[in-house]
């Protein structure tokens, strides 16, 4: 039986994590209608450098430290260094890609954007690489404070650099209205508090020591999972970067900015994922062999009905919150391709299916396979996408990654599990989704909210009919009904 201890705890670390996101959604309204352009187009290139340094600068070893750090559950000394190592081990690949980049990025800046983008390494490229330092070695903090259960500390860390972010940014937009030294500033400034913050936590809870003993399983950990991380930043980031030179300022910033809005669908996704995945381990570890039932299926068919009907709901609350929040009518146009743009995000319940069985089965080569080929695709198919069909390619070529995505999972985990399944709850609700989507778009290009509306109201039939005993089932075992 779950401890209401254990859910206190699991709903502070849910809403702690949640706060990052939550101030980069606020901010968004405030970037859309005091920025222009060419000034948003800055802000949004500047983040997606800093998000892909984050990942150089982190290591992986955010995921790792809880992996370690439970395996050393009865050595508490050796607790202790293992977090002064990994503090200090960040400490130095940070200094390493500061220097390089200190040396280099100009040359890079160059070569990656227009000339008329005006992106330049000196300062805001650094200040989003130095911003992208601490904000690695803060995540890594508040990883290890879920292992060392500090729930509150955890929260309020979180809730300092939310508050921070906000203040100074949205202080520096009304100061300077007509320049990126408010987004920039509030992100480098709230990053050095929260990197305070972290180095006192480590200092606290660790032996500032560095310990080589640990740096063998580090590299056998790290390199591998860091590729894999690295394809995540291409399949979201890539395409904004092959996109510039192929459309105008005003059609990449509306772009991107319906994408930003589909990072809460994704952490609702995750979110989800984390709920359901511990009840499927439970199962599947009682099991001599590893095989799906249909008592784990039931929690995918649950997942499918859950996140298509929210897909839904965003299609429809999204344009209408556009119009409340945003000024600028030139972001409406995302209402157009919302839809097929949701489309996509329906197959997430299939890829878990997948992925599920691939993270019990420890098969980490496996994930990096999949997500390695379907991030080298989606680089050479976005290239020619947005070379000949411009926004729409891209859109498309996003589709068909998602679509490569399942075909490898199905494909390369026949080895790790025995997949017993009913084809059309698994595979055809949510490809049906996606069909529904792709003749709505060709036959009504324009957005029409009383389509989306039909389909809340049809898909919410089916489901009912189809996963009525399934959804019951699901409630009774986090005892949300009773029997």
């Amino acid at each position: 039986m779950i401890s209401k201890g254990f859910l206190k705890s699991s709903i502070v670390y849910t809403i702690g994590g949640a706060m990052p996101m939550l101030a980069s959604i606020i901010l968004l309204p405030f970037y859309t209608n005091n920025l222009n352009e060419l000034h948003f187009l800055q802000v949004a290139f500047y983040i997606s450098i800093s998000l892909l340094f984050q990942v150089l600068f982190t290591f992986s070893l955010d995921t790792f430290f809880g992996v370690k750090y439970t395996q050393l559950s009865d050595q508490p000394e050796k607790q202790k260094q293992f977090i002064g190592t990994t503090a200090i081990l960040l400490l130095l690949i940070g200094v390493f890609w500061l220097a390089v980049m200190a040396l280099m990025g100009t040359s890079v800046m160059k070569m990656v954007f227009r000339a008329d983008y005006e992106m330049e390494f000196w300062p805001y490229g650094f200040y989003a690489i130095l911003t992208a330092f601490f904000n690695s070695y803060f995540k890594t903090c508040t990883n290890s404070l879920i292992y060392l259960k500090k729930p509150l500390l955890f929260l309020s860390v979180n809730f300092i650099n939310f508050i921070f972010t906000l203040l100074i940014s949205i202080g520096g937009l009304k100061l300077y209205p007509e320049s990126i030294i408010g987004p920039m500033y509030g992100r480098l400034l709230s990053g050095v508090i929260i990197f305070v913050m972290a180095h006192f936590i480590f200092v606290k809870y660790g032996s500032f020591k560095f310990n080589k003993e640990f740096l063998p399983e580090i590299k056998q950990f790290c390199v591998p999972f860091l590729f894999f991380v690295l394809s995540g930043w291409i399949l979201s980031q890539i395409d904004r970067f092959m996109l510039q030179s192929y459309i105008d300022k005003v059609d990449l910033n509306t772009y991107d900015l319906v994408l930003k809005c589909f990072f809460g669908i994704e952490f609702l996704q995750n979110s989800l994922s984390a709920v359901i995945f511990p009840k499927l381990y439970e199962i599947w570890n009682k099991q001599e062999r590893y095989t799906t039932t249909k008592e784990s299926n039931r929690y995918f068919n649950v997942f499918t009905a859950v996140n298509i009907m929210q897909l839904i709901v965003f299609c429809i609350a999204i344009p209408l919150l556009y119009r409340l929040l945003i000024t600028k009518q030139s972001f409406y146009d995302a209402a157009s391709y919302i839809g097929i743009l949701a489309a996509g995000y329906g197959l997430r319940s299939i890829l878990n299916f997948y992925l599920s069985t691939i993270l019990f089965a420890k098969k980490t080569f496996t994930l990096l396979k999949i997500f390695g080929f379907s991030a080298i695709f989606q680089m050479v198919i976005t290239y020619f996408a947005s070379v000949y069909m411009g926004l729409m390619g891209v859109i498309y070529a996003g589709i068909l990654t998602k679509v490569l995505q399942v075909i490898l999972s199905a494909g390369l985990t026949k080895g790790i599990f025995v997949y017993e399944f009913n084809y059309f709850k698994i595979y055809l609700i949510p490809l049906l989704y996606l069909l529904v989507n792709a003749i709505q778009f060709y036959f009504f290009p324009d957005y029409d909210l009383r389509l989306y509306l039909a389909q809340l109201g049809i898909f919410a039939l089916v489901f009912y009919f189809v996963f009525r005993n399934e959804i019951k089932q699901v409630l009774i075992q986090f005892k949300v009904i009773k029997p």
